[in-house]
């Protein structure tokens, strides 16, 4: 078990004191291991992205743009 210091917004920490007080969690701590643990793993996602991209011969911008489209993200995004 590692010890960290994390700054929140106010929001967040409301969040996470609410959770504890309404028994969903049994710390603050907990909330914020819950969510780590559901986040999906980005850098091991983009490794195998980066796989299959070089596989296929690179990504051009059309297929950028179609990307973009497709999740719903702006066009500079």
């Amino acid at each position: 078990m590692k010890r960290i210091t994390i700054s929140v917004p106010d929001a967040v920490a409301h969040k996470a004191r609410r959770a504890v007080d309404t028994g969903d969690v049994t710390s603050v701590s907990a909330y914020f291991t819950r969510l780590a643990r559901r986040e999906p793993d980005w850098a091991g996602a983009r490794g195998i992205i980066d796989e299959m991209i070089a596989e296929a011969g690179g990504i051009n911008e059309e297929d950028r743009a179609w990307a973009r489209e497709s999740l719903g993200l702006g066009v500079n995004t």
